[in-house]
């Protein structure tokens, strides 16, 4: 994808990897799973895509079946005008529906892997963010420990209180129940992941590629991804053939109503109310069928809206983050002068890099997060095939 800013690409640019992560192609180390790789175990794996190749081939010879009975002469004899009518009719829906059924089985093949990728790709965020929520918690014990061993010597040079020392091991300690419980959720996001991918994976002998893509946000084109997801979200998709089927079906009665009633110039009473029965029952069919897609459609422009206003809200997060990594990056160089010049010490300079790298997993996180939305929003667009 493209990138967005130059700020945001230099910040992507420096995306630090967690200490027990290693470089994609490391020789010394081992291969990191990354998330095109994740998306076609996947696919390799799951048997349904698989066998959905077969279901199209049955339909679509199911499909020549329909037509080659349904494009033969009928020589019935029906008791009425309207019965034929409704009889040639029928035979044409049957094969605009046996045509329908192939369809279906293609878009279900397509949103099998749009369903099967979309699923991998979330888990995988969550075990990215569960990856930068550890490292915090990780530090956090570190901060803890070092300042339990100074409030230890304190203590014995009478500095600080019984209580005062009960206070910080009880931190010590907190910190410890935090960082086990971040252990505890990257190990269910890591077997998420395994279940979406159907390959055994686990934190300890699996390592995944932290790299974050920045989406093109600017590109985005809230008409354009509407037609998409009228086209390939199974809903839609669903409502919008029937629309179509109806549409079909309609202009058909309405063709064989105007020829049968031309062909029968005495236009009986019986004759006329059967046609229009059919007629109307056609129109029927179709505006319920247009209601329904109609509603759908603007069910559809509010989620698209708001998925949207959520992108954006986020980008103003992420401006806002930058700038913290950036002051907080320049506290941390004047720190290392002061710790230089002995006005801080090892403990407070210490504490100084964590927030910063505290806050450069915060950016990371949210990026990831705005990956997630962006995934929301395109997930039936053609974004997702670039």
């Amino acid at each position: 994808m493209k990138k967005l800013c130059k700020a945001l690409a230099l910040t992507l640019c420096t995306v630090m990897l967690l200490s027990t992560l290693t470089v994609v192609g490391d020789p010394g180390g081992k291969t990191v799973l990354t998330l095109e790789e994740a998306k076609r175990i996947a696919l390799d794996n799951d048997v349904q895509f698989k066998l959905q190749q077969s279901y199209i081939q049955q339909k679509s010879d199911d499909y020549e079946e329909v037509y080659d009975d349904n494009s033969k002469s009928d020589n019935t004899s029906y008791k009425s005008v309207s019965d034929r009518a409704a009889a040639e009719v029928g035979r044409k829906m049957a094969i605009e529906n046996a045509a329908f059924a192939v369809r279906q089985e293609v878009f279900t093949r397509n949103d099998l892997k749009r369903l099967s990728d979309y699923n991998v790709t979330t888990s995988y965020y969550g075990v990215m963010k569960a990856n930068y929520t550890l490292d915090d918690k990780k530090r956090a014990i570190d901060t803890a420990k070092k300042n339990l061993d100074v409030a230890k010597i304190k203590f014995e040079q009478g500095l600080i209180t019984k209580n005062g020392l009960s206070q910080i091991e009880n931190a010590y300690t907190a910190s410890q129940t935090e960082y086990n419980k971040a252990f505890s959720e990257l190990q269910n996001s890591m077997s998420t992941l395994s279940r979406n991918i159907g390959k055994t994976l686990d934190v300890f002998n699996t390592e995944i590629d932290m790299t974050i893509n920045t989406p093109d946000v600017k590109s985005l084109d809230l008409n354009k991804i509407k037609e998409d997801y009228i086209k390939n979200s199974e809903g839609l998709y669903l409502l919008k053939e029937s629309l179509e089927i109806a549409e079909y079906k309609q202009d058909l009665t309405q063709e064989k109503y105007d020829y049968y009633y031309k062909r029968n110039p005495s236009k009986t009473r019986l004759i006329i109310k059967d046609l229009n029965d059919l007629l109307e029952k056609a129109n029927r069919d179709y505006d319920k069928a247009k209601y329904k897609f109609d509603e759908a459609e603007k069910e559809l422009d509010v989620t698209l809206n708001s998925l949207y206003t959520g992108i954006n809200t986020t980008l103003e997060a992420i401006e806002s983050l930058q700038k913290n990594v950036d002051d907080t990056k320049t506290t941390v160089e004047q720190d290392k002068i002061r710790l230089e010049l002995g006005l801080i010490s090892k403990i407070a300079f210490d504490n100084s890099e964590s927030d910063l790298r505290d806050l450069e997993n915060k950016l990371n996180t949210t990026m990831i997060s705005l990956n997630d939305q962006y995934l929301a929003l395109t997930q039936y667009s053609y974004l997702q095939e670039k």
